[in-house]
């Protein structure tokens, strides 16, 4: 007697929802015996073999499936699945979408849906997913988590909190919800709710390396370097190939001045995960360390595979054009540059009028607050140092210059200022910067007290504390009221090589002036004339400091900068490569090194291609 399909199909299913899986397998595989075409069996077998990490099999069982009937929104959703976890994720993406348009009743597909979303630098779209997955079903505490992921991904942090909240509401120890908590609060730099949350997704979690990886993140941003090797000792216990933990572990390396050490760690991610792009470009960006002909035949093949992330597809592209550069390969080299900017600046596109009205709105609002109370108001503490200026314009060798002296502590690159400034709202009830100039000078005062909490003891302990943040050129104005004592060291360089060592290193998506180089034409015109501004505002308080005389003459930079803040010289700050302490910026190998000058005209190489940025700046072309 030949047993019903249906039966034995839902005997399998039974089988696998209670983790028989060889029993369910066998099932599904006895149907397709006798009959072949069986889109049910095919269907179920693929979505086994996903689950059993065979995504390959899966992809050809369910493509059969779906040959038979292309309408089974079930079978989109599967095969969406096994393409994601092949890496597919624009297939992926293509049968979630089509899964949701045949059945759009299922939280689960929308929520995974969002997922893939991500994974294509689109967290826009899954904010929208996972909402409608929600709209569905409120309760479905991993899709809250995943909203909050994303949210964070966007830029809106208190949304994002609100979200993972929710979800542990739902199921207080969901593991991955307290982990995007410690994402947020990492990218807020609060570094001790950061490693409280991650130690408790890695408690609720004991198996997973993710927390204990982002854990050993958070250490080395609160400048711990050995308990991060300690979190990353854990995680490799846990799984000791796990490429992502080798690639943490070198930019720890290089950061503590280990280039050797992180040049081998970027290479086990490589040999782990052949298509790890983010480790390919590290080792190729070192600074001294050439690229051998294998590493970059590898990287041409993979640039010619369909199907990768935006993501991985531009780091891959930065990587091809740095080993081109090595090679003096400038006109090559220029070409990846720009396609791996084009794929940035098609996400999020640069606006100039928006950058406009934000820029004048801050200088105006200072501007009214100066008249009210002059330069003194806000907290008094003459310790906060800020360096400023346009990113790779100098600032990572300033402040490791700075900290190379007995007085004073290098805090490196944070976000207290971005986040005392946008304490104005919850005093105003306006966005920065509306209503500033309404402050009163106890507002004021209370603003510049919580910059300062927010360091940490030991850097304040010291004379002075260097808050190094480029982009803090924008709150100049608002910082010196809120500490009238603070002083700014303003770090600047020709304006062509500027922006096209912005060009040349992957920004992330919120800095969208970075990715055209007409944009970054406008903006870096934008930001000269508001530190122009600033000047005039604040005379005496802000010091110039050029990157081209620090390479020529650092001794009579470093006297400047010393007699500027009031401190005797010491020899020590002329060797600040030999300093020991986490240099956590893209410039990590560079700053271990004397003084170099081969980068002071590295820009004239592409200069035949630098057309919209030349056009674009109306600032003097100083050397």
């Amino acid at each position: 007697m030949v047993e019903d399909p249906t039966m034995m199909l839902r005997a399998g299913l039974d089988a696998q929802q209670n983790g028989n899986v060889r029993q369910a397998e066998r099932l599904y595989r006895q149907v397709l015996e006798s009959d072949s075409g069986n889109r049910h069996a095919l269907n179920l077998l693929g979505a086994l073999c996903t689950n059993t990490e065979r995504s390959e099999e899966a992809v050809g069982y369910i493509t059969r499936a779906l040959a038979i009937n292309d309408a089974d929104p079930q079978a989109h959703a599967n095969i969406g699945l096994a393409y994601k976890d092949l890496g597919m994720a624009y297939k992926a993406a293509d049968h979630l979408a089509e899964s949701v348009r045949l059945d759009p009743s299922k939280p689960v597909v929308f929520n995974n849906f969002g997922n893939v979303l991500r994974l294509l630098d689109q967290p826009g779209k899954a904010i929208r997913a996972y909402d409608r997955a929600l709209r569905l079903d409120g309760r479905f505490a991993e899709c809250w988590s995943n909203l909050a992921a994303a949210l964070n991904e966007s830029g809106q942090h208190e949304a994002g909190l609100r979200a993972a909240a929710r979800a542990l509401e739902l199921s207080p120890d969901l593991a991955q919800a307290h982990n995007h908590i410690g994402d947020i609060c990492l990218q807020r730099a609060r570094y001790d709710d950061a490693v409280a949350s991650y130690r408790k997704a890695a408690s609720l979690s004991p198996g997973s390396t993710v927390a204990l990886i982002n854990l050993a993140k958070a250490y080395r941003d609160r400048d711990e370097p050995e308990k991060a090797l300690k979190a990353l000792h854990r995680a490799f216990e846990i799984e000791p190939g796990n490429p992502e933990a080798y690639h943490v572990k070198g930019v720890l390396l290089e950061q503590m001045g280990d280039r050797e050490g992180a040049a081998e760690q970027f290479k086990s991610a490589i040999r782990v995960a052949p298509e790890m792009a983010i480790s390919h470009y590290y080792l190729a960006q070192m600074k001294g360390r050439r690229s051998s002909d294998k590493e970059f035949e590898a990287l041409n093949s993979m640039w010619d595979r369909e199907g990768m992330t935006p993501n991985n597809r531009m780091y891959l592209a930065f990587a091809i054009a740095r080993i081109h550069e090595q090679r003096g390969n400038f006109d090559e080299a220029y070409k990846f540059l720009a396609a791996a900017n084009r794929s940035k600046a098609a996400v999020k596109p640069y606006d100039d009028a928006d950058s406009a009205r934000y820029i004048d709105a801050i200088v105006e609002a200072t501007k009214k607050s100066v008249e009210r109370f002059g330069g003194s108001v806000g907290h008094r503490d003459t310790r906060p140092v800020f360096v400023v200026g346009m990113p790779r314009s100098g600032t990572s060798l300033t402040e490791q210059i700075l900290a190379s002296h007995s007085e004073v502590a290098g805090a490196g690159e944070l976000s207290f200022a971005f986040d005392t400034v946008r304490r104005v709202r919850t005093i105003t009830g306006n966005k920065f910067p509306g209503d500033m100039e309404k402050l009163s000078a106890d507002q004021f005062r209370e603003l510049g007290a919580y910059y300062m909490s927010r360091h940490f003891d030991e850097y304040l302990s010291s004379r002075y504390v260097v808050d190094k943040s480029p982009l803090n050129f924008q709150y100049v104005g608002p910082l010196a009221l809120m500490l009238p004592g603070a002083r700014f060291v303003h770090c600047l360089r020709h304006p062509a090589a500027n922006c096209f060592a912005i060009h040349r290193i992957p920004f992330d998506l919120r800095q969208t002036y970075a990715h055209s180089l007409e944009a970054l034409g406008k903006y870096y015109t934008r930001y000269w004339n508001l530190m122009q501004q600033w000047h005039e505002l604040f005379p005496g308080r802000i010091l110039d400091v050029r990157y081209e005389d620090t390479v020529i003459d650092i001794e009579s930079q470093v006297r400047r900068m010393l007699d500027f803040l009031q401190l005797p010289f010491e020899a020590q700050v002329l060797n600040f490569h030999e300093t020991k302490r986490l240099v956590k910026t893209p410039s990590a190998s560079q700053v271990r090194e004397p003084i170099y000058k081969d980068a002071l005209a590295l820009w004239k190489n592409y200069s035949q291609h630098l057309g919209p940025l030349m056009e674009n700046l109306r600032v003097p072309m100083h050397a």
